[in-house]
């Protein structure tokens, strides 16, 4: 009965809200800054209900929640890749020696003049190309296994460590697209020298409580914002849509409120709101994946 009572409140929680079903962009639904967050390897009956994470629970409640949302793949990496890309570009593992090319969410963002950066957690220097370090593991960042921000030295200098994030913050100038990656003890997944997992569940709860406060404490927390929380995929077996359903939450400023969408959405669902909310052209999977406007604005707006 105790492994069923996440289910159940997910269920819940569904049916309390008002749904809300997508709409297609209207005029005046631009973005200026988004804060994506990524944590690891929860499937949604496993997040949605969870005693251990609070904020995540309180965000979905109080904001926009995304119920029917699914990963594209196992395992993590191509998730991360279609994040930027709409597409996992044929990846099918971790390992981080794999290039994929071909324009991307930050490359398309640099050409337009606007501005991205991805924030990465235990990350060993800005720029750094590390496969692996301590809790870093570039396998969740996708930016470093593009050909075309490896190419260029100026691209991927904006891979920064966590913690230039929060003076970018306090000054007012987040970029318009912001990535944040925690650390494999703040992910919520893992690693032999974490914690267990009601500690790791909690960590990552309280990852995402602190950054979020920071966020909307920041100048940058305006319209045309939104922070975006997700999973890169399901875990336990949980192959729906390719990669398991996953919790995904969007806050904004002023936007929906207590609601909950069941419109089918995936990683490129989001790269497609991204895309048309900065006025840049869809990439493969975005191009027919479902708008997330319900969340991001509202039926209606």
């Amino acid at each position: 009965m105790l492994r069923l009572l996440p289910l159940l409140t997910a269920v819940l929680l569904a049916n309390a809200l008002p749904v809300l079903a997508a709409t297609a962009p209207r005029s005046g639904q631009t973005l200026s800054h988004v804060f994506v967050m990524v944590l690891e390897n929860h499937s949604l009956s496993d997040t949605i209900g969870n005693a251990n994470m609070p904020t995540i629970n309180r965000l979905a409640r109080q904001y926009g929640y995304a119920a029917n949302y699914t990963g594209m793949a196992h395992p993590s990496l191509p998730n991360y890749v279609a994040m930027i890309a709409g597409s996992t570009m044929n990846m099918t593992s971790d390992d981080p020696a794999q290039r994929f090319a071909g324009d991307n969410l930050a490359l398309q963002l640099t050409k337009a003049g606007l501005s991205w950066r991805g924030y990465m957690q235990a990350l060993p220097k800005d720029g750094s190309t590390a496969d692996y370090a301590g809790t870093y593991g570039k396998k969740h960042n996708p930016f470093m296994l593009s050909l075309g921000v490896l190419a260029d030295p100026a691209q991927f200098a904006n891979v920064r460590t966590l913690a230039a994030l929060g003076p970018d913050l306090d000054a007012g100038r987040a970029p318009n697209f912001s990535f944040i990656v925690p650390d494999v003890c703040n992910d919520m997944h893992g690693a032999p020298e974490c914690r267990g997992r009601a500690q790791l569940d909690r960590a990552g709860d309280a990852f995402v409580d602190a950054w979020t406060r920071r966020i909307m404490a920041s100048p940058n927390w305006k319209a045309g914002s939104a922070i975006v929380v997700t999973f890169d995929e399901g875990g336990g077996g949980d192959t729906l849509g390719g990669g398991g359903r996953i919790a995904t939450i969007v806050v904004t400023p002023s936007g929906p409120r207590g609601v909950v969408s069941r419109v089918a959405y995936n990683h490129a669902s989001l790269l497609r709101t991204m895309q048309e909310g900065f006025g840049l052209p869809l990439l493969r999977g975005a191009k027919t994946a479902a708008s997330m406007t319900d969340l991001f604005w509202g039926a209606g707006k």
